[in-house]
């Protein structure tokens, strides 16, 4: 219950299935194994040793499906997940996402189900995501000043507390509200904004600024172009986009890139390309805001076109970060 209120703050919906859901089909996994010759015995423990698995001394390592005391462990729990996803559910695509340190046991475990049968990769693809430490300020895994780890949700309402904070000294009318949105999308955005494979230094401090790679950034952007959109309701039915302006042509051509950009994400499942691309589309909006002027100019129409599908895909791709958007900061 704890953690769902967590999840609900994060706005993330979670369709649960624990580990001991997997209980009745462990026993059939050993015998899978063994129907197919692949199990060995090596001090009462039954394991599968498979080729370019080898230990620090150049041994074969063992992957051990079934302890010898008869009790089963998280790779066997992990092969019953596997063959349930492929032969219930269907999937396509499994994505499992852990710290780095479980890197060999899914390299493992996954050669393990393509051996047995569980994983075929022409009818569904395999990817283990893993991702990097958060550190402090000390350059020190991330810690409380008393050296304990830090909670989640009291990290998130301290996020939230200085949005607020950020918010009031800027007058804004529904400070709560806004800060939530704030406060989340600042968390969310500083992890997604990093490589997930190296650490990054947690900063509430960076993550708030109106400058450089922050969702505030981008959200400031965003709230800019729907002030011009409240001032310029319509564009006139004929206008089409036109690109002339130097900075017209950055942000029409980088605005195209966005397929390009999903493409990747989807392949590499590397979300900070997209917060890449996402920062690049508020810097270049902003050039053009700076450069080319909307409101009564003689390419209103053409410009205002230019600032809606900018908002658009501003909010497409937020929304991709499991972000959301404000109208007014």
């Amino acid at each position: 219950r704890r953690f769902n209120e967590i999840y609900a703050l994060l706005n993330i919906k979670n369709t649960e299935r624990g580990e001991s859901f997997y209980n009745p089909y462990l026993q059939d996994v050993v015998k899978d194994f063994k129907q197919k010759g692949l199990l060995q015995v090596s001090d009462g423990a039954k394991c599968v040793f498979m080729e370019g698995f080898v230990g620090m001394e150049g041994e074969p390592l063992p992957l051990i499906i079934q302890k010898s005391d008869g009790g089963f462990n998280y790779a066997t729990t992990d092969l019953a997940a596997f063959k349930y996803r492929t032969k219930e559910d269907l999937a396509e695509r499994i994505v499992i996402v852990t710290d780095a340190g479980q890197r060999l046991h899914f390299a493992m475990v996954s050669e393990a189900a393509r051996l047995v049968g569980y994983l075929n990769e022409e009818k569904c693809q395999f990817d283990h995501v893993p991702f990097g430490v958060v550190l402090g300020e000390d350059g020190k895994k991330f810690k409380t000043r008393s050296g304990e780890t830090v909670r989640l949700i009291d990290l998130l309402q301290e996020a939230v507390d200085r949005a607020k904070a950020l918010l009031e000294e800027r007058g804004h009318e529904d400070v709560e509200a806004a800060a939530k949105i704030l406060g989340m999308n600042a968390v969310k955005y500083a992890d997604l904004a990093s490589s997930r494979t190296k650490d990054y230094t947690f900063s509430f401090d960076r993550m708030l600024k109106f400058q450089g790679n922050t969702a505030v950034f981008l959200l400031y952007s965003y709230v800019r172009i729907c002030g011009i959109q409240r001032k310029v309701k319509h564009a006139a039915s004929d206008a089409k986009i036109q690109l002339e302006h130097p900075s017209e042509v950055a942000l029409g051509l980088h605005l195209r890139r966005f397929g390009e950009v999903l493409e990747i994400i989807d392949r590499e499942l590397t979300p900070h390309h997209l917060a890449e691309y996402l920062y690049s589309l508020a810097e270049k909006f902003n050039a053009f805001f700076r450069d080319c002027h909307v409101e009564n100019d003689a390419k209103e129409g053409p410009r205002l076109l230019l600032c809606n599908l900018t908002a658009h895909i501003l909010e497409k791709g937020l929304y991709l970060l499991g972000l959301e958007t404000l109208e007014k900061m």
